[in-house]
């Protein structure tokens, strides 16, 4: 079999050349994207198939990356060290191909993987994202054999075409805008620069892309990177970068200013900057409460939470437990554009604008958080955690009390149905109806924890997250700083476990959720027997022992 990683063929002539080529009994063409426009031209591809190389979802990304981590593999390696490793780089990577901006293709995340191998985990955790990016650029680069001491040009070029793009309503250049970038360019800086070499070389190294009379970048992690750092170099050049960055922070509920405000916090550590980001924060539901979790404020979920039936901590495979994970977020990101929200009310219009800036704000901050642990101040790391946290716990007030609106408008409803069909069960129609709600609830709860904690967790925050946890000493906190423990630290301190169940004991709902976070990690872990059985000593849950997996599991060893 012979393979061509990426050569284009110009002619029909070559083309044909290789392919008369009987040697082989198979032959598989690799081109790039725009190639498949010209397929048409070559009457000797049509007894070809034509096949495109898709993104990966998150089964097969996390297939991959469990495949990588396996050439690694040694016989002292232990299965915990294995998951451990496996989050680690998923982490990374989830962070990294984030949607519409890097590419979830195999290559991409190889090389992305390859890159986390070029550094080390703490480099990688005290740096920024943004370094892996640059690899990619610097990749792209030595790819069309642009020379070291052209780099740096190069990459000026392109900070200042994404600085002009970003001003450009159409995210691209014509011909003529080029033309006015390049006369303008060659005004503010001495070096000379080749246009049609540069744009020539851009474009070959998949930096650039061309359509039709205009020029923009291939990807959107590059225009995003690229305009960020023109904003950062133009800091210190007066007030019209702040006011676009304003813009921006303002505006983070949208893609393209939030991912530009992310790789901000890369390219400048002006601590302007991180003020903006946690003033916005502080903005969001800033005429809130902040819901505590604490059993005075969930007495309408106490008696539902007592009628679910009791948790049994089973014998579950961790590989199967995490596909079906993984397909669980794969059908959400896929209808999730499906099912968006379409409503002409200004005031639902303007909530969902809020709770679209709770999500990608505490992103970005968790982003901060895992990328400038070194380098930022502890009450400023503090600062981001706590704040985070907040504005996430007034949304879920806000949802609440939406959720008990609907509620209520719903009993009302079947209230005012059974009135003129008085035959109806009504008590039992009234109480599924409640039911289904109050389940809505705990569920969004449960969410939510997982939502922050994942969305701000780190390795390497632990003195940052137990601080902040022993200040505010309200049940929230507590439940999050376990599931960060467990996920990213993969530490399951039983003693610590017991003594916050103890606390929890009081609170029927939160005793529940304890629960349900610490068996979430057991089924997605090879946790041993001896400390499955003392968890659920320590928590009073059940165990239940497949005899089909003991069986399976004496097999192996016998």
């Amino acid at each position: 079999m012979s393979k061509s990683t990426g050569r284009f063929y110009q002619s029909s002539q070559n083309l044909s050349k290789f392919q008369n080529n009987s040697i082989f009994p198979h032959t598989i063409l690799f081109a790039e994207e725009s190639f498949r426009f010209a397929v048409p031209d070559f009457p000797d591809l049509d007894d070809y198939k034509k096949l495109e190389i898709l993104p990966f979802d998150n089964v097969h990304r996390a297939k991959l990356i469990e495949k990588w981590v396996a050439l690694d593999l040694t016989e002292e390696t232990d299965d915990q060290q294995i998951w451990a490793k496996i989050d680690e780089l998923r982490l990374h990577v989830d962070s990294l191909v984030r949607k519409n901006i890097v590419p979830a293709k195999p290559f991409h995340i190889l090389m992305l993987l390859q890159s986390f191998e070029t550094m080390t985990t703490q480099r990688l955790e005290i740096t920024a994202y943004g370094r892996c990016y640059q690899y990619l650029i610097y990749q792209a680069l030595e790819h069309v054999h642009v020379k070291q001491n052209e780099i740096d040009t190069y990459l000026n070029v392109l900070s200042e075409l994404g600085g002009a793009i970003l001003e450009s309503p159409s995210e691209s250049l014509d011909d003529s805008g080029l033309k006015v970038f390049f006369k303008k360019y060659s005004e503010n800086f001495i070096t000379t620069v080749d246009q049609d070499k540069v744009i020539r070389d851009l474009v070959s190294s998949f930096i650039l892309q061309r359509s039709e009379a205009s020029l923009k970048f291939r990807y959107r992690y590059l225009f995003y990177f690229f305009a960020a750092k023109k904003l950062a170099d133009s800091l210190h050049q007066g007030e019209e970068a702040k006011k676009r960055i304003k813009h921006l922070v303002n505006t983070i509920h949208l893609e393209k200013a939030s991912n530009i405000v992310l790789f901000l916090t890369y390219h400048s550590k002006n601590p302007w900057i991180l003020d903006e980001i946690l003033l916005s924060v502080m903005d969001i539901f800033s005429d809130e409460k902040e819901v505590t979790l604490e059993a005075s404020s969930l007495y309408f979920l106490q008696d539902f939470v007592k009628e679910i039936p009791d948790l049994i901590l089973e014998n579950r495979d961790a590989r199967q437990e995490r596909l079906e994970a993984d397909k669980h977020k794969d059908f959400i990101e896929q209808h999730e554009d499906q099912n968006s929200l379409v409503d002409d009310d200004k005031d639902v219009e303007e909530l969902m604008v809020k709770v679209n800036k709770v999500f990608r704000a505490i992103e970005v901050c968790g982003q901060i958080l895992r990328n400038r642990l070194g380098s930022l101040e502890r009450h400023s790391l503090e600062l981001i955690y706590e704040e985070s946290v907040l504005v996430s716990l007034r949304f879920l007030r806000v949802f609440l009390r939406f959720s008990e609106y609907v509620q209520e408008e719903s009993i009302r409803k079947i209230k005012k149905i059974l009135e003129q069909n008085p035959n109806l069960p009504d008590s039992k129609i009234i109480r599924e109806v409640e039911s289904f709600y109050l389940g809505i609830n705990y569920t969004f709860i449960l969410a939510m924890l997982y939502k922050i904690s994942f969305s701000l967790g780190s390795p390497k925050g632990r003195d940052i997250y137990m601080k902040v946890t022993e200040t505010k000493n309200k049940p929230s906190f507590c439940l999050l700083q376990q599931i960060i423990e467990l996920q990213f630290e993969k530490k399951l301190d039983t003693d610590k476990i017991d003594k916050l169940h103890s606390e929890l004991s009081k609170n029927p709902v939160c005793d529940r959720l304890l629960k349900q976070i610490i068996l979430r990690h057991c089924y997605m872990h090879d946790i041993g027997f001896k400390h499955r059985q003392k968890l659920a000593n320590i928590l009073n849950i059940p165990i239940k022992v497949q005899r089909s997996i003991l069986i399976a599991s004496k097999t192996t060893q016998d």
